[in-house]
């Protein structure tokens, strides 16, 4: 009987010892694997629609945008630094979670020949996550097996293998760095994308229609992903998403154009597409991601490509979807927080939102009348998206809506812009001084001009002032959806 005792005395002490194991591990963890994808993982078969691929897709692509206009669940489980082997192999171990009904791949990147980046914490990123299972060890065993290739810090990736299979290895020295933060993170809340603000300007680029011979990883591994798919009986999508490309990367890209064919799946080169984004005030840096703007502007033009070429339910009415509503909501703070932006530049590219309406006013003789970007960008705020599956031709005025404010461009007449976003998009552009009267009633707020002349926008019978300060630019903001005034935004230009 003692004997016993002592034998369960002793399990007793390792399930301990491996539970302590377990938790110092999780806690030492950098948090960006679980930040990103524990949502995911928690309720991996909501979602019909996976995208994946690196960073690209997650600055240019909105779940939330998707559901919110096409009903379209989807989690973005894409990377920083994924190679398309790491691509292949995130896709089979989400599999093992549940099965989408579609993948939509970025392929940027394809011609790269290596397994993995040099930056290795960017598998970290894309691993840590998951917990340790088959397809993870054989995941690892794969995109670490080449002799002598190093990351950019000198190490060997065959040597470190282990610590993606057992993170403590890796993170064991981390105990002087531990924050809050690693206590009391908050999650993704927007299905795995990211805003990435500013305003840059974008080099140009000249379209090419030839192709590379195929070789290297990249064409290997995106061949084994369509096949993986085929197996399990997943729909495909491949895009190539749109920024300033180089010759080697469209060659790259025209080449999965061929690829595509061979299998029969569909195929969107964006970088061909010029209508799909405005490379002036679109891009987020120059010769590569998109800003929010741009991002909606492809998320949009996705959500009508799958709605009419792949059979998926819409989820907006489902009972099983509810709180997706909750997930909207908090996706819709985050944006109004995202206004909060000290750039003029980066608000009016902000503003491309259908769930912002705004009214700007622009006072007379402003500094803003001589910039050629903020008037692309004022010009982009109530721009249509375009839909067309072979929209070749360059971006023309024809596509630039303010009439009204190309006058005060001219004449430095003061400016005003009223824009709600209700089932289709209205405006009122004035030019000059108001006099007392109601301008422009929307569905939840108005216009006014007072008795006392001060410009003010209503809402559920309140007042809110637009500023009186000799500023160059006044942006009232409030919710399309509910009307409720969100804040003043103030711009003096140097």
């Amino acid at each position: 009987m003692k004997k016993v005792l002592h034998v369960l005395d002793i399990v007793f002490f390792l399930l301990i010892l491996l539970v302590g194991i377990l938790f110092i591990s999780k806690l030492l963890e950098r948090k960006e694997s679980t930040i990103k994808l524990k949502p995911y993982l928690d309720h991996a078969a909501e979602y019909d629609v996976l995208f994946t691929g690196n960073s690209h897709m997650i600055n240019d692509v909105f779940p939330m945008e998707l559901w919110e206009k096409y009903g379209i669940a989807a989690y973005n489980i894409a990377g920083n630094g994924n190679t398309i082997p790491v691509s292949y192999w995130t896709l089979r171990i989400s599999f093992d979670y549940a099965l989408p009904k579609l993948i939509v791949l970025d392929i940027n990147d394809i011609v790269l020949n290596d397994k993995v980046s040099g930056h290795s914490s960017n598998v970290h990123t894309a691993m840590d996550a998951y917990p340790l299972t088959p397809t993870k060890i054989q995941a690892i065993q794969d995109l670490m097996n080449l002799p002598g290739v190093e990351d950019f810090d000198g190490n060997e990736l065959r040597d470190i293998r282990w610590e993606y299979l057992f993170t403590l290895g890796k993170y064991h020295s981390r105990w002087s760095e531990l924050s809050p933060l690693d206590f009391d993170y908050t999650l993704n809340q927007e299905k795995g994308g990211h805003h990435s603000i500013n305003v840059a300007d974008a080099r140009d680029y000249d379209v090419i229609d030839y192709a590379q011979d195929e070789s290297g990883y990249g064409f290997e591994y995106l061949r084994m992903m369509i096949e993986l798919c085929r197996e399990q009986g997943v729909e495909m999508l491949l895009v190539n998403l749109p920024y300033p490309a180089s010759e080697s990367q469209q060659m790259g890209a025209n080449l999965v154009g061929y690829i595509a064919e061979e299998y029969e799946i569909n195929y969107i080169n964006f970088v061909d597409l010029d209508q799909v984004v405005d490379y002036e005030v679109d891009m987020f840096d120059v010769d590569s991601h998109l800003n929010p703007s741009g991002a909606k502007k492809v998320t949009d033009y996705l959500g009508k490509y799958i709605r009419d070429h792949y059979d998926l339910p819409d989820r907006r009415n489902d009972p099983a979807y509810a709180h997706w509503y909750e997930d909207k909501q908090t996706y819709l703070d985050i944006k109004k927080n995202y206004l909060l932006q000290e750039s003029l530049e980066n608000v009016l590219m902000l503003l491309h939102d259908t769930d912002i309406d705004c009214c700007i006013r622009i006072a007379k003789d402003s500094a803003v009348y001589d910039s050629d970007k903020l008037y692309t960008l004022m010009q982009n705020i109530p721009r249509e998206h375009i839909y067309e599956e072979d929209a070749f031709a360059k971006w023309s005025s024809e596509l630039f809506p303010l009439g009204v404010f190309d006058d005060a461009c001219i004449t430095g007449e003061s400016y005003l812009l009223c824009l709600h976003h209700g089932e289709d998009t209205e405006m009122m552009e004035f030019l000059g001084e108001l006099e007392e009267g109601t301008y422009w009633a929307g569905e939840n707020w108005a216009l006014q001009v007072p008795k006392d002349g001060a410009l003010a926008i209503e809402h559920n019978g309140q007042l809110h002032y637009l500023s009186s300060e000799p500023v160059d630019v006044v942006i009232e903001l409030m919710d399309a959806k509910t009307g409720e005034w969100l804040g003043e935004r103030t711009f003096t230009l140097e």
